[in-house]
């Protein structure tokens, strides 16, 4: 049977994830939703200054850049946290996306919501403030996600169904799901 992860994202459809998943479960930044996860991913150091700040422990590890895993061991955290991204791809989603293809064969996105929108909100700015983000910033990210697709592994794209599809190519599949709950 193919490997596979879900990751939950910070935008509005990441309310579209349903358990049971059958596979691992990697929750981006702060984990703000009531999921089992088996990975928490961060590559923002504001992030990490906010678990810091609130002394915040997690069982589950967190992947990091090997920068901030270095600084959690500065601040001596007990969380286990693993320095495994070597290559940060300027958004936590597209970052852990582009490391699971290493060993995941099938890739599903939840709360990505700047695939197929202008959306660059996040729930995390809800309790870590940042400034206004540029109206362009979709497209930035969109490039980078390029990286991600290369990897030849399968994707699946968990969106509403007011969402319309890019052509990200063969391996990008979309899925239309209704919130349930």
């Amino acid at each position: 049977m193919a490997k596979q992860i879900a990751i939950i994202g910070n935008g509005p459809s990441r309310n579209l994830f349903e358990e049971p998943f059958n596979g691992d479960v990697c929750i981006c930044n702060i984990p703000q939703i009531k999921v089992k996860y088996d990975y928490i991913a961060i590559v923002d150091r504001k992030a990490m200054n906010y678990i810091q700040d609130n002394k915040i422990k997690y069982e589950k590890p967190i992947l990091t850049t090997p920068v901030e895993y270095k600084k959690s061991r500065e601040w001596g955290w007990t969380t286990p946290v693993e320095g495994v991204f070597e290559e940060k791809l300027m958004n936590c989603a597209a970052t852990a996306a582009y490391y699971f293809a290493q060993e995941y064969d099938t890739i599903y996105l939840y709360g990505c919501n700047a695939l197929w929108s202008e959306y660059t909100k996040s729930y995390q700015d809800e309790i870590i403030p940042r400034p206004t983000r540029g109206k362009k910033l979709h497209l930035q990210w969109r490039d980078y996600w390029q990286r991600v697709w290369q990897t030849d592994k399968q994707f699946v794209i968990v969106h509403d169904p007011e969402a319309k599809p890019e052509d990200y190519g063969t391996n990008v599949l979309w899925m239309t799901r209704l919130k349930t709950k």
